[in-house]
């Protein structure tokens, strides 16, 4: 299998047990459940659902939650359909009334205060282009002229482009899905819209609230709010998606791939997991095989460092599910090929904590070493043995050429390692405290450690492994613990 992750998208097409275990068995990692299509109420059964059949299969499966986010749209339409051309002059208005050609309603009621004279608007995912002439108080509206002209409908979502709306980025609907996840539980949450590491901090109360504080948040990046403000984000969130979709409205088409190339690099340099996501094999919603363009975006994400690529509605509305997920794993393994462990080893800062000229922590020196040593021991294997995976997150990020195996006595933390690149999780219910609360040392696992892996046929006789661990186990972080054992 590929070790590249790959996320597939819960809809209509895939909704079968037996479409979803095909899935897996093709190299689905993560599905993600789209809350903006699945109401609250139904995520904590479809996501118990999913489980069980995940364990009845005996693969492994990680759940995202999608929060909608706070998305502008515009008002039901009357006629329900109408194009707008070239050069027109329509009004942009604040209201639940119903839009028409000569006035587009938006349910935002600060419209006349946060969007200026010359800022950009588009409608229908970019197909429509007005720009604001005058802000016209009077009136109540906003005029504007239609720059690139094209269809509007009810609903249709609506970017500001230059303009910085005051809008939450928690709707009622969010905070809904979160207590939602939470009950559920998910194993990761995606926010959409995220404009600030505010938005974080937001969530995390919410999920706190609920009783599940701990649950990964990855922050989407869609906005050019969220680009200025990345650095804040970085600190807060546990892994980002680059969602091209909307942020080829909000910047420029030709800008976007250097803009993930740019996310990608510094989700690496910050040890956050990155997800590239948005249209990376669309063709495969109606055609049994991608464009050649289409494969070459993929393994251009993987090579530039994303820890796992997504599809949407390739698996969600698609003809071709399976076909899909089976594409992206065989492309990423392709593609992995060609990764450079000694050179990541060289660019990337031994921690990502460290600030300029400063010391590394033990731990993220601890991991940065046992990726050198996979190299020039030429080691089999990395195995780590660990209760909340931090130690499988930092050798990951340096993408070793060997195996990283991951042994854990708990089902709810490996699960949230299946967004972690190359790492593959193995229950060990061996390094369980006893009764009495004694946690086991790493030296008395290594052997009954060593014995799953065979039993697994990951490890054989001559093989030259590195077990890293924490001591005590049972403490989050704090890798402090490396032996290398020949079998």
């Amino acid at each position: 299998m590929s070790r590249t992750k790959v996320v597939a998208t819960y809809g209509p097409a895939c909704e079968s047990d037996r479409v979803l275990v095909a899935m897996m068995r093709a190299g689905m990692d993560v599905l993600r459940l789209n809350v903006s299509h699945l109401e609250p109420g139904n995520l904590v059964a479809v996501t118990r659902r999913i489980r069980a059949l995940a364990g009845s299969a005996g693969i492994p499966l990680a759940i995202l939650a999608d929060m909608p986010g706070p998305k502008i749209r515009c008002t039901a339409c009357n006629p329900e359909h109408f194009d707008l051309r070239d050069g027109q002059r329509v009004d942009l208005a604040p209201g639940m009334a119903l839009s028409t050609p000569q006035c587009i309603r938006i349910p935002y009621r600060r419209l006349l205060d946060d969007v200026a004279v010359r800022h950009e608007v588009a409608i229908n995912d970019g197909l429509v282009l007005l720009r604001v002439e005058k802000v016209d108080r009077k009136a109540g509206a906003l005029r504007c002229v239609v720059l690139r002209g094209g269809p509007v409908s009810s609903r249709k979502g609506v970017c500001f482009l230059q303009s910085a709306l005051r809008i939450t980025g928690l709707t009622p609907r969010d905070r809904q899905g979160l207590k939602a996840a939470a009950e559920a539980p998910a194993d990761f949450i995606a926010l959409s819209f995220v404009r600030s590491g505010r938005d974080i901090r937001a969530a995390r109360r919410v999920l706190k609230r609920a009783g599940a504080p701990g649950i990964p948040i990855v922050a989407k990046i869609e906005q050019h709010e969220a680009l200025d403000n990345i650095a804040g984000i970085l600190r807060e969130t546990d892994g980002v998606m680059v969602a091209r979709g909307d942020m080829g409205i909000e910047k420029p088409l030709e800008q976007v791939p250097l803009l993930q190339k740019d996310l990608i690099r510094r989700c690496n340099e910050t040890g956050r997991f990155v997800i590239t996501a948005t249209q990376m094999l669309e063709s495969m919603t109606e055609h049994a095989r991608p464009t050649r363009a289409e494969v070459s975006d993929v393994a251009n994400a993987i090579l530039d460092g994303t820890d796992a690529v997504m599809l949407s509605g390739e698996t969600a509305a698609g003809k071709y599910p399976v076909a899909a997920v089976e594409t992206m794993a065989r492309v990423a393994l392709a593609a992995e090929q060609r990764i450079d462990a000694n050179e990541r080893l060289l660019r990337l800062p031994p921690s990502p904590r460290m600030a300029p000229g400063g010391v590394p922590s033990l731990d993220d020196a601890l991991a940065h070493a046992a990726c050198r040593l996979a190299i020039t021991a030429q080691l089999d294997a990395l195995v780590c043995l660990s209760f909340y995976g931090s130690t499988a997150r930092r050798i990951a990020r340096y993408r070793p050429a060997c195996p990283i195996y991951v042994l854990s006595p708990y089902e709810e933390h490996s699960r949230r390692l299946a967004i972690t690149w190359g790492v593959e999780v193995f229950a060990f219910p061996e390094a369980k405290p006893s009764r009495a609360g004694k946690t086991p040392s790493p030296g008395e696992l290594i052997v009954p450690a060593i014995a799953v892996l065979r039993r697994a046929k990951r490890l054989k006789s001559a093989h030259r492994i590195a077990i890293l661990a924490g001591v005590p186990l049972d403490s989050p972080g704090g890798t402090n613990w490396l032996r290398v054992v020949e079998i």
